[in-house]
């Protein structure tokens, strides 16, 4: 599971965090567990999901990832090549670890967070690892293509009820729009340019998130 470790350490030095969770801690793979709470793992978006559970100011949670993706990822390594074999993958991955990182560090600031806020969050920071990890890799370029691909030609879950269904279609919209704003001003000059402003916009709450976001036009 070493791959989903290096994950986390690059989501978190990327936004400038300190944890003292390993998301290896609450990882599991196996199938049944994912059937156990009422999600199927051979359907659609049902290769990932996080599991959490509140009571009495405790916070329980898992992170249940396929197999097969965290193996294709172990087989050929997005971090050191990321290509259209391993692109799949990292993304399902880096979501999971995504919703992690952002549970534990809100829990650890006493702060709650909705799913809306989650999922959010976890578009924005597809991209923004995909555009620093790919310019790592290919001399500083970032591929125009990238916003595309990740906000044009996604699919949704037809299964998915009405509310659900809303909030990732309100999720991508709201990141779609953040980062075209990245693109635009930060990522000409060089993907490491953005971090004051995506460190700064991680740490905001849901509310501030949105108006940060629609402060400027689609």
């Amino acid at each position: 599971m070493q791959i989903i470790e290096r994950l986390q350490g690059v989501i978190e030095r990327t936004y400038d965090l300190q944890s003292p969770h390993r998301v290896t801690d609450f990882l599991v793979t196996n199938p049944q567990f994912a059937r156990d709470f009422g999600f199927r793992p051979d359907g659609v978006g049902g290769t990932e999901r996080v599991i959490v559970s509140e009571e009495d100011g405790s916070l329980d949670l898992a992170v249940y990832l396929d197999e097969q993706i965290v193996s294709r990822l172990r087989d050929d390594n997005p971090l050191n090549n990321l290509n259209d074999g391993n692109l799949a993958a990292f993304w399902t991955a880096l979501e999971g670890v995504s919703h992690f990182v952002y549970l534990v560090w809100n829990a650890l600031h006493r702060r709650q967070v909705t799913r809306l806020e989650m999922e959010l969050q976890a578009e924005v920071d597809k991209f923004v690892t995909t555009a620093l990890l790919v310019a790592a890799q290919q001399g500083g370029r970032v591929p125009p293509e990238l916003h595309g691909w990740l906000f044009e030609l996604w699919r949704l879950d037809e299964t998915l009820g009405e509310e659900e269904a809303d909030r990732y279609v309100r999720a991508n919209r709201y990141a779609g729009r953040y980062c075209r704003r990245l693109s635009r001003q930060y990522l000409q000059n060089g993907a490491n340019s953005m971090f004051p402003e995506i460190r700064r916009f991680y740490r905001f709450t849901q509310r501030r998130k949105l108006r940060h976001i629609e402060r400027d036009p689609a």
